[in-house]
């Protein structure tokens, strides 16, 4: 991994830019179009209720998943800050405090996800007859939620060490596996099937992202002597923000499906195929912004400012590209798109609508993530939170004001409020904390 690290700290910006974010971008492309092609072949085997069914269980599986989000997060920025000044003894002994904490978070997100999730499933209005199928699918899935969440981190690890390529390769890997399991057991299983092929994925990408750790950066055996409080409170400080941020996420989608409940089935459908394909073509969006967070990390650190500036610059010129072809494109193809999900016309019909729609606005979303990448990188954790729960809550106010009264439409109404919304109060936040760096 050394050769990777100059490519960081030094050299021209945008190849450096583009070579660490290039793979970075293609591991998150592949990790949710993976979970796009579950949904197509959920959709195309199986019918609209199992595809609504799995659309309500994921919703509410998130919320289980806001914590091993923000221990991702938080993780990978607490390595890069540390990767150009640590010794390797240091750099293993972070590492497996990180690694302790998310197994015992892990197995007490799963044991309580048991526990609660028809629960959660009754409290976003899940129309009773995809109750049974949604249940089923969680606790297949939950299964593999421990080794989930100690894979996800270790590839942000990696990634926060300089070395974007292993990760990809992890993803590829599990990727194909789950896609062929998928084709293998969704025939004969249904929506359990699908949940199977994931966990026993996940598994596999666990033992293998351990594997490569023991074999690179872990250079020191475990020993209990190496769990440090202070490890704990810095991964607290930089992952309980970012948690906050995973977790706004499944509190907005379970009252967007309870604003869903009342307008029925086929909309539940359109609407998580609309999101799965919007999410898929926003994942070189967090990619790009991520591999800002661990490159600002990283010459903060070496103290290279001039080089943070520059980096931020061109990543906002190739993110407004990206936005705007990215809306053309969905403006022009939101049918073709929904098609690959679903022969459901109801279906259809609703996802190609709020595509099309709330497309128009993917540059505002980009820009935003863009700005606060910044403040994660530059570790202004609090900014970065009223950043992005403001966002949220627009959008999830504008949706609570609108849908009533325009109906589905109103989903579609609410991004052309909340997202240029959002970007003005990264761009604030992102003043204000510039401000008081130079203080």
């Amino acid at each position: 991994m050394s050769d990777t690290k100059p490519t960081l700290l030094a050299g021209p910006v945008r190849p450096a830019l583009l070579a660490f974010a290039g793979p970075m971008i293609l591991t998150m492309v592949a990790t949710q179009l993976y979970t796009v092609v579950d949904t197509m072949i959920i959709g195309l085997c199986l019918d609209a209720n199992a595809l609504a069914a799995v659309s309500n269980a994921s919703t509410a599986l998130l919320v289980f998943l806001f914590v091993s989000g923000g221990m991702e997060l938080g993780g990978g920025l607490l390595l890069a800050a540390k990767r150009p000044t640590a010794t390797p003894r240091e750099l293993s002994a972070v590492i497996y405090n990180l690694l302790f904490i998310d197994v015992v978070l892990g197995l007490i997100m799963t044991a309580g996800a048991f526990l609660g999730i028809e629960g959660l499933l009754r409290l976003i209005h899940t129309p009773a007859e995809i109750i049974p199928q949604a249940v089923t699918y969680s606790r297949f899935y939950l299964v593999g939620l421990p080794f989930l969440m100690v894979y996800d981190l270790s590839k942000q690890l990696i990634m926060g060490c300089g070395d974007s390529k292993t990760p990809l390769f992890a993803v590829l890997g599990t990727s194909v596996l789950n896609i062929l399991l998928d084709l293998a057991l969704v025939g004969p299983f249904g929506v359990a099937g699908a949940a199977a092929a994931t966990s026993f994925s996940q598994v596999v990408g666990f033992v293998f992202i351990l594997w490569y750790l023991h074999r690179t950066l872990l250079t020191e055996p475990f020993r209990f002597s190496m769990l440090d409080r202070r490890y704990a409170l810095e991964t607290f400080r930089l992952s309980a923000p970012n948690a906050l941020q995973q977790a706004s996420a499944p509190v907005g989608s379970m009252i967007k499906q309870g604003l869903l409940g009342s307008i029925g089935v086929a909309a539940i459908a359109g609407f998580s195929c609309a999101s799965k394909i919007s999410t898929l073509l926003l994942m070189p969006v967090a990619g790009s912004a991520q591999a800002l967070v661990f490159f600002i990390a990283q010459n903060i650190a070496a103290g290279q400012p001039d080089r943070v500036r520059d980096g931020v610059r061109q990543a906002r010129g190739m993110m407004l590209i990206y936005g705007l072809t990215m809306s053309a494109g969905c403006i022009l193809l939101a049918r073709p798109l929904m098609q690959l999900f679903t022969a459901d016309a109801g279906a259809i019909a609703y996802g190609a609508l709020l595509l099309s729609r709330q497309s128009i606005v993917y540059t505002f979303t980009g820009m935003r993530h863009i700005q606060e990448a910044g403040l994660r990188g530059r570790q202004q954790m609090g900014l970065y939170l009223v950043s992005n729960l403001g966002s949220t809550a627009a959008d999830l106010l504008a949706c609570v004001a609108l849908v009533p009264l325009l109906g589905y439409s109103g989903f579609y109404f609410a991004s052309f409020f909340s997202a240029p919304f959002g970007f003005l109060l990264a761009t604030l936040c992102l003043w204000i904390g510039s401000r008081r760096a130079a203080v």
